[in-house]
């Protein structure tokens, strides 16, 4: 129980982060509150996170936050939303994340929290080169990753200016039970189980660093313990880089489906995102626990064992 003691407020917790967050805080022995607007969160009732003070709000709500942020000494800002993972620019989403980046930024500096701010491998764009370490340039190319670079700054600028204490995690592609979102892993263990061709485009060598949620969260806990982790930027994604076609094969493997593997054009093929987690390995001591065909297996599993989930979230 590494963090029996701490009380620690997280943003997010109807999303998929945000449950497997939480229950591996409480697990950990942390008191944990959590916030969420719970528009459309795949667990919208708080019978889901057992040990955790659930508040339904918007982190735009000053005063809700101010009052949520009561006692914690660390915060976790996980809340994003949904619509800019889809590639929207919604100007009233965008002010709403920014806002309440705001707002937990002043209760973290009200208390002398800790601010852990999860970011993304998107600020870094197409990558120069390989593997991508912290300091590669920041240059994103989706509004994903454009409004997740604005919350670093924003962060950093607070943190040089009014002494915010911070942690910044650049997180590669999650996967797991319970995604929602039907990243590549997750739309190919569909396909699988579906009898259905793997779909993979272009010449399928295309190219990604997977983390499994688990070591994400593990991650975080981490974060937490690490006093030389403060100020600091770290990359947190799984060891192996693995093509599209691997990947493929590895479902393959997983689920014991004898259906091909169909490619469809696709210009632009061979982007190699190879992110670099040794800066977190060194000063975390962060080691990420499951390799990609562990991971699918464990996910591989809770689809079996939740069949509708997905009819959901198609």
């Amino acid at each position: 129980m590494r963090l029996k003691g701490r009380n620690v407020l997280v943003t997010g917790w109807a999303g998929f982060l945000g449950t497997h967050l939480c229950q591996k805080l409480v697990a950990e022995g942390a008191v944990v509150k959590a916030l969420d607007m719970c528009a459309g969160g795949e667990n919208s009732s708080p019978a889901a996170l057992p040990g955790c003070d659930l508040v339904q709000c918007n982190v735009a709500n000053p005063d809700r936050v101010m009052d949520a942020a009561t006692g914690a000494d660390t915060i976790v800002h996980l809340a994003f939303p949904m619509v800019l993972r889809q590639r929207a620019v919604d100007a009233q989403s965008v002010a709403d994340i920014m806002a309440g980046l705001i707002n937990l930024i002043n209760a973290a500096l009200e208390r002398n929290a800790l601010l852990i701010y999860i970011s993304s491998i998107a600020v870094y764009g197409n990558g120069r080169y390989v593997p991508i370490d912290e300091d590669h340039p920041l240059e994103p190319v989706l509004i994903h990753g454009a409004v997740k670079l604005a919350g670093e700054n924003l962060c950093q600028v607070m943190a040089v200016s009014d002494g915010l204490r911070l942690v910044v995690l650049r997180v590669a592609d999650i996967y797991g039970p319970g995604n929602a979102r039907l990243s590549v892993p997750i739309r190919f263990l569909l396909q699988a189980m579906r009898n259905q061709p793997i779909t993979v485009y272009g010449d399928g060598l295309d190219s990604r660093t997977y983390t499994y949620v688990s070591d994400f969260t593990e991650a975080v806990v981490l974060s937490m313990n690490s006093p030389s982790a403060a100020g600091g930027n770290f990359n947190i994604g799984g060891d192996q880089c693995i093509s599209m076609l691997e990947l493929a094969e590895a479902v393959r493997e997983v689920t014991g489906s004898a259906g091909p593997v169909s490619r469809v054009e696709r210009p632009g093929s061979g982007r190699k995102l190879h992110i670099s987690s040794l800066k977190a390995k060194k000063v975390l001591g962060f080691k990420p626990t499951f390799g990609i065909t562990d991971g699918l297996a464990l996910t591989y599993e809770w689809i079996k064992d939740h069949p509708d989930f997905y009819q959901r979230h198609d």
